[in-house]
């Protein structure tokens, strides 16, 4: 059986049994139960859980959280439970039908008691993804490597469509315009590597161009544009530009 457990009524995949309200009546029957709530929510949820008693010896238990170690299961372990981690590399779209497309080859970072590993792995191929087991200790740096290449992409491309509205273009051709050069960039980068896809006036060393851009912006805009501009210059040395360009580079991003 499969079952989902939530505070209020949603649309579900057909095959799914949907359950409201408290702990879902089927939870002792799960042998694998995935805990998808937010980080804030996992200790207390565990809480409850150790003090209701409503799980097994042998069930797994997975949370789903990037950040958090496997630890904040500790107190089903001590019941009993086999612990352990599943967290999806892939940002999770609100329709439930393409977000099962977007598990395909995505990574799965699992971690915990090997009982646990093992279900993660077997539920992460069943979607089509690409299991990897991590440490505890790296927990903090995989989970920020994740913020970079979707939160901050997110942020970054929030700029540059405010830039081309400024520039004239709506909202919505702003978005159209860069996707595809985004799309480029990303595929790029896959294939090739970072500094072999590093591609604009950073690693041309046009210091000029850098100059006009940073005049035409506002002020937080600006220091987001340098800060970046700081990082690319350093990938931009690995990709060929030479010392004496990159330090009047510097200058103009200081």
């Amino acid at each position: 059986m499969l079952g989902v457990h939530g505070r209020r009524k949603k649309a579900v995949p057909r095959g799914l049994v949907l359950s409201v309200g408290g702990l879902p009546p089927w939870l002792g029957e799960a042998r694998v139960v995935l805990l998808a709530v937010r980080d804030d929510s996992l200790r207390p949820l565990v809480d409850q859980l150790r003090q209701t008693g409503t799980f097994r010896r042998g069930q797994v238990f997975l949370h789903l959280s990037g950040a958090l170690t496997v630890t904040v299961l500790r107190r089903l372990r001590a019941g009993g439970a086999t612990i352990g981690s599943m967290h999806p590399l892939m940002t999770v779209s609100a329709d439930p039908q393409r977000a099962a497309g977007h598990f395909r080859g995505a990574a799965f970072a699992l971690e915990g008691d090997p009982g646990a590993v093992r279900a993660g792995r077997t539920l992460a191929r069943a979607l089509g993804g690409l299991p990897v087991q991590i440490r505890a200790g790296q927990r903090a740096r995989y989970h920020a490597g994740a913020v970079f290449a979707s939160n901050y992409v997110v942020t970054a491309l929030d700029a540059g469509q405010r830039l081309l509205v400024a520039a004239g273009f709506t909202e919505q051709a702003a978005r159209k315009a860069l996707a595809p050069l985004t799309a480029a960039s990303v595929e790029n980068e896959a294939a090739y590597g970072p500094a072999a896809s590093l591609t604009g006036p950073i690693v041309r060393g046009d210091t000029a161009t850098v100059r006009r851009h940073l005049a035409a912006l506002d002020p937080a805009t600006r220091a987001l544009y340098a800060a970046l501009g700081r990082a690319t210059l350093v990938l931009a040395r690995s990709a060929g530009l030479s010392a004496a360009a990159a330090k009047r580079m510097q200058r103009v991003l200081h």
